[in-house]
């Protein structure tokens, strides 16, 4: 038995919003493969109260981002005493940083995309092979050669996520992206966007209708977007399948006609990364995006029937009290349906983590405890850079105000319940 472990986030306000989509991806393939498989999903435990959910297996794997790798350390700790069991960790943290030495109570340490390489190690220990204790596979050219996620091994119901108040799943039609924004780390996928096909895609959500009379997605990929073609085939392939989508875009790729296409498949929302109303903020983050690209994109989104969400990043490098008030300016101006801001985090692997000097970086906290994107239930989160603009509690001063900000606009569209209910954020 191979047991796949979600480890718990207990700082997230919603920790059973979406099912764990990369280890249902690794289940499916090692399923395929004729192992036996179970993903024990420990979101929504606290600190302790999830060792009673750990069973014994002849072999584990545990998913590790950056700021819970110390639960998922734990974990492995635990399972290491009380089993005496290899246990194998994959996913963004020890891919941006294998060298670690928290990591030393891993036998096995899986470097981006994990889908081989597990299958690889489950088949060598069954045989009793070994297999160096770094593995890494090629970037995954043929995405429609992977399974689709085994949405079995969990109880789907239990997630949170909705689309106009109606249950909603994951979906990932890309990989990797070809944008070289310098907040983001591209380890684990790749700096060039691979696709599955679009009917690849569409047997997905026929499944996923047939199994679960679900009929409302999320598509997470950054790169959904990608080419004005690939958006009306997919509204052509999908129409008569009466689904509802949300998705991810970029304000300097798509049109109106495009915009319309996506309404008419389903589409109900599209999310910009605007990430900062700053042209200067924008220019640092190599973004490559204009302000007034932005303006245009909402209005002609919302024209064609579109909610419109946007991201933005607050404390980027060069960041001043300036420059988040012309963000917050820019949500007023531009009429946005609804707004999310992200404390900026030098996430390992991007280039202000790499470089820091080189960003005007003056001070760079190593605690990845803080390396979250929203300030959580705790207080932490957010406070890991200090720059000559701004200190990490200036900046974190600066988020608390974004986020009165934020619960006293009134927002449109349809906003997930614990928006609603634990940020108490307004809804038309």
């Amino acid at each position: 038995m191979i047991d796949l472990i979600r480890v718990p986030d207990p700082t997230c306000i919603d920790d059973l919003l979406d099912e764990p989509l990369g280890l249902l991806y690794l289940g499916a393939s090692l399923d395929e493969r004729g192992h036996d498989v179970r993903i024990t999903n420990l979101a929504g435990h606290d600190v302790d109260s999830w060792k009673p959910e750990i069973k014994e297996a002849d072999l584990y794997g545990i998913q590790l981002y950056t700021p819970t790798a110390h639960i998922g350390i734990d974990i492995a700790k635990f399972i290491k005493e009380k089993f005496d069991k290899p246990v194998i960790c994959g996913g963004a943290h020890p891919t941006a940083l294998p060298e670690l030495e928290d990591l030393s109570v891993f036998d096995k340490v899986v470097l981006s995309e994990g889908e081989r390489s597990i299958v690889g190690i489950a088949e060598a220990h069954k045989k009793g092979r070994n297999l160096p204790r770094v593995v890494k596979s090629e970037f995954i050219e043929d995405l429609d050669s992977v399974p689709f996620p085994a949405r079995g091994m969990v109880d789907m119901m239990s997630f949170h996520r909705k689309l106009e108040g109606e249950r909603s799943f994951g979906i990932i039609g890309s990989r990797g992206c070809n944008y070289k924004c310098a907040f983001c780390d591209r380890s684990l996928f790749g700096s060039r966007a691979r696709f599955r096909s679009i009917g690849n895609i569409v047997d997905e959500i026929k499944e996923v209708v047939s199994e679960y009379d679900v009929r409302n997605f999320e598509f997470f990929d950054d790169m959904f977007g990608a080419t004005k073609k690939r958006i009306r085939e997919f509204a052509e392939k999908t129409r008569g399948l009466n689904i509802k989508y949300r998705c991810n875009g970029r304000s300097d790729v798509l049109d109106k006609e495009v915009y319309e296409s996506l309404h008419d498949s389903g589409c109900r929302m599209i999310c910009f990364g605007i990430d900062s109303g700053s042209q200067r903020i924008l220019d640092l983050m190599k973004k490559g995006t204009r302000v007034e690209q932005n303006f245009e994109a909402i209005k002609t989104a919302q024209s064609s029937g579109l909610n419109v969400m946007g991201y933005f990043i607050a404390g980027f490098p060069g960041e001043t009290r300036e420059t988040i008030r012309q963000s917050i300016d820019f949500i007023e101006k531009s009429n946005i349906d609804q707004a999310q801001f992200y404390t900026f985090i030098p996430l390992p692997g991007n280039e202000v983590y790499k470089n820091p000097e080189k960003f005007g970086v003056t001070k760079m906290s190593k605690d990845y405890k803080d390396y979250f994107h929203v300030t959580g239930k705790d207080g932490r989160g957010g406070r890991v850079i200090e720059t000559k603009h701004l200190t990490s509690d200036e900046l974190h001063g600066e988020v608390v105000e974004i986020r009165k900000f934020l619960k006293s606009h009134t927002w449109r569209g349809d906003v997930q319940d614990y928006y609603k209910k634990d940020l108490g954020y307004n809804v038309e």
